[in-house]
């Protein structure tokens, strides 16, 4: 047995995750030798547990791993596991790497996450979370970025849909093993994004059926992939922000796109907004976070950037009294949220929908650990 062959089997057995893989590479240079190990050796290694113990000793009794690779090889399902080289450098740096990935499409799609953007969303999308969803995915398709997304119904779909009929690529993680497709409505198009450059990709065995559990696991790797998360539209309720919070977890960066106020699928968005996610009408504002970053300035927001710059003047905007009080309070410098809320003498409730307000107006941005600052080349003025 091969030390990638053990890494394949460590996934197959239920009771070996992340974390117990680290724990076994600390007291197996060579993985192969922990399966069928002496019971009294496996007992020795930390915070393993009896059961797991039981299991690696008999581990054939508990998993087929010839009858895998077979079942992979037939089903043209390349494996990545934790020690490969082309096992996504994004990946590793998260808490709870997977320890092998079931991918269908092009390998090369997994070495895109400086230039990948997670977007997911509700499963009952409204028509203007679905025309954002086509919107921004289409927009972020045409600036060069991998779309990475679940393939569920709703956002998650448009988004993979409309980053194809742009010409760009896209990568679905699923919930369930890749000889399946869930739901089935899409398996069609998921031949789509593995012909087109993409990649379909699980750490679940072949044969796992779609479960309840498996969703909020696989989120994790949504987010893992990406440079940051982009919730187009979510409830309270929605599993997007589990991805959302998975993301600011691993030091990802949030945007959320603003909805209508009275909707209820809009109030998760609205909920990421609030805490400090960065509010997005259109990928340039995607774009803009990481333009400081090496190797992210592309030439289209290049572009916008001259653009911007040439037509550049103070714009004033008519703001009503808690907006401009706020606006004023902020002066040339940032402002915690707290000592903004304590300045003003308003309720919090008050404080956060004028903020949001002045947010979307583009009169503000919220920073990392609930900063404010002025947006430049803008001036609030009171109402007439």
């Amino acid at each position: 047995m091969t030390r990638r062959e053990a890494f394949i089997a460590w996934n197959l057995l239920p009771e070996i995750g992340p974390g117990r893989m680290r724990l076994l590479l600390q007291c197996f240079p060579e993985p192969q030798e922990s399966l069928g190990a002496p019971l009294d050796r496996l007992r020795r290694v930390p915070r393993l547990g009896e059961a797991c113990a039981q299991m690696l000793h008999r581990w054939e009794d508990h998993c087929d791993l010839e009858g895998e690779l077979r079942r992979a090889r037939q089903a043209g399902v390349s494996l990545v596991v934790w020690e490969d080289l082309s096992y996504p450098a994004s990946l590793r740096e998260i808490s709870a790497p997977p320890i092998c990935l079931y991918l269908r499409g092009d390998m090369l799609a997994l070495q895109g996450g400086a230039n990948a953007l997670a977007m997911v969303g509700t499963r009952l999308v409204t028509a203007y979370g679905a025309r954002m969803a086509r919107r921004l995915a289409t927009q972020a398709a045409k600036a060069g970025w991998i779309v990475v997304s679940g393939l569920a119904r709703g956002v998650d779909t448009l988004c993979h849909q409309a980053t194809l009929e742009a010409g760009g690529r896209t990568i679905a993680v699923l919930g369930n093993g890749l000889d399946t497709v869930y739901p089935a409505e899409n398996l069609e198009l998921a031949r789509r994004i593995a012909a087109s450059g993409g990649a379909l990709l699980s750490e679940f065995p072949l044969g796992s059926r779609p479960d309840r559990s498996h969703f909020p696991m696989r989120n994790r790797i949504i987010s893992g992939l990406s440079r940051g998360t982009l919730v187009v539209e979510a409830s309270l309720q929605s599993g997007s922000l589990i991805t959302a919070t998975q993301a600011t977890e691993q030091g990802k960066v949030v945007f959320a796109v603003p909805g209508m106020a009275d909707t209820p699928a809009a109030r998760g968005c609205h909920a990421l907004l609030k805490d400090g996610a960065r509010l997005v009408e259109d990928f340039s504002d995607v774009q803009e976070e990481f333009s400081l970053l090496p190797g992210l300035r592309d030439k289209t927001f290049q572009r916008e950037e001259r653009r911007r710059q040439e037509e550049e003047r103070e714009v004033e905007v008519p703001l009503a009294p808690l907006e401009y009080r706020l606006w004023l309070s902020l002066g040339d410098e940032e402002r915690p949220l707290d000592a903004l809320v304590e300045e003003c003498g308003e309720g919090i409730p008050a404080v956060l929908g004028a903020l949001l307000n002045l947010e979307i107006r583009k009169m503000v941005r919220q920073l990392p650990g609930k900063r404010i600052r002025r947006v430049p080349g803008r001036r609030g003025v009171p109402q007439p």
